[in-house]
């Protein structure tokens, strides 16, 4: 049996779901295969360990300036949770922790100037610039070689790796610096300044919202339901998927980069998008919350990249739990870190929070996840048109969307909702013609 309708979506996360909502607003047909069992893409909501506690296990924090997703917010009644502030400051470094400066005086003055060549260059991609005032370059070349060109001493290298696992997020020596640096653009040029645009979380996540909007759509949603190959033909799109077989006049692939690589398509994507496809996107960072007693809430720790052997580089004491304990998030490669190792998680939680009592720790393996195949999106080194919004412009019968190549805040979920609008209107003109 093949199932009809005017146009097909393919993924269930935020970019699908605002496409859905434009184009059922115009009088559209809409079917959403969803290759999980849940909607929501990379955000994604669930009980913490064997608790009745629900946290984000995807991406969690929005801006201020972010209008797509808190109008999506506002209208489909999704409370928002504002950021603690940052109360306490700890740094690892020098094989232990400090809280009174991120460096030692033999290396403050190294330290200094290589923080400020860093806000410097900040600024200047803030600008839309892409090389520094010496006229080297900024957006290709890695952040292993841009620490080794301002002689950045050990202390800044561990302070800027620690806010790569939140920004770049993938292999140090593969992705460009201007990861890291268009982060540090957000505040005042420094690492620890890009935290302060992180406004808020939305109560029951993204998950929650994605549902909310998919449901006011009235599309139908097919859960469980992966998509094997792709036929499409001058006159509309054959999809093979789990469930069996589906047409419509147009597919919109909204499942993000890597995980299209799953999917076969006849005729082949143009050589661009082959071409993307074959290299993909870099994010692979790794995400832990853990619940311990005796933190108080707003203590940031940084550190250990190099000095202590990577692990989790970034944790945050980040809201109270509902019996008074505290639940931490951390951040580190996973590349570098396997929180499925006995010992591991409690072995960094000790390092960061010495006073912790541990209760629990749980995260979501994004990596290797078939479905997403890597964290939010970082631009490999010397390839930046494998996520440059040109090319996934429609082709023919197919359009694409997502927070990977969205043509403003790519990674940000309000990305994938521009990238979802967009595509939009790419549809209603192709199915208008």
């Amino acid at each position: 049996m093949t199932t009809m309708s005017d146009i097909l979506i393919i993924g269930a996360g935020l970019a699908g779901a605002a496409a859905a909502e434009a184009l059922t607003k115009r009088g559209l047909s809409v079917t959403i295969l969803e290759a999980r069992e849940r909607v929501g893409g990379r955000g994604y909501a669930r009980n913490f360990a064997d608790s009745d506690e629900s946290l984000e296990f995807g991406g969690g924090w929005i801006t201020p300036w972010q209008e797509h997703i808190r109008a999506a917010c506002a209208r489909h009644d999704i409370a928002l949770r504002p950021r603690a502030p940052v109360t306490e400051r700890r740094w690892f470094r020098d094989g232990a922790l400090h809280r009174d400066a991120p460096c030692s005086e033999a290396e403050r003055p190294a330290f200094e100037r290589g923080l400020a060549q860093i806000v410097a260059d900040a600024k200047r991609i803030g600008e839309g610039q892409a090389y520094d005032a010496a006229g080297r370059p900024l957006t290709t070349i890695s952040l292993d070689d841009y620490l080794k060109r301002i002689a950045a001493p050990l202390s800044l290298r561990d302070l800027c790796r620690a806010w790569w696992t939140v920004s770049g997020n993938g292999d140090p020596a593969k992705i460009p610096v201007s990861e890291l640096l268009g982060s540090c653009a957000y505040g005042d040029g420094t690492p620890d300044s890009m935290i302060e645009v992180w406004a808020d979380t939305l109560v029951g996540g993204v998950s929650l919202l994605t549902e909310r909007m998919i449901a006011a759509s009235g599309a139908t949603l097919r859960l469980n339901d992966p998509v094997a190959r792709i036929q499409a033909r001058g006159d509309g799109v054959t999809v093979a998927a789990k469930s069996g077989k589906y047409q419509a006049r147009v597919a919109l692939l909204a499942t993000g980069l890597n995980p299209l690589r799953a999917v076969a398509f006849e005729p082949a994507l143009p050589p661009a998008q082959t071409m993307a496809l074959s290299i993909g996107h870099l994010g692979a960072s790794i995400k832990v919350w853990a619940k311990a007693r005796n933190v108080q809430v707003g203590v940031l720790a940084t550190g250990g990249g190099e000095s202590a052997g990577a692990g989790l580089e970034w944790m945050l004491a980040e809201r109270a739990a509902a019996d008074g304990s505290t639940y931490l998030i951390g951040f580190g490669l996973a590349a570098d870190f396997d929180p499925a190792q006995p010992g591991a998680v409690a072995a960094e939680v000790a390092r960061f929070f010495p006073e912790a009592q541990l209760i629990a720790y749980d995260w979501h393996d994004w990596v290797g996840d078939a479905f997403s195949r890597g964290t939010w999106v970082a631009t490999p080194l010397g390839a930046p048109q494998a996520v440059a919004p040109a090319t996934w412009a429609h082709t023919g019968r197919l359009a694409f969307a997502s927070s990977d190549f969205s043509r403003e805040g790519a990674g940000w979920f309000d990305a994938a909702i521009i990238s979802g609008l967009d595509a939009a209107k790419e549809i209603l003109k192709l199915v208008k013609g």
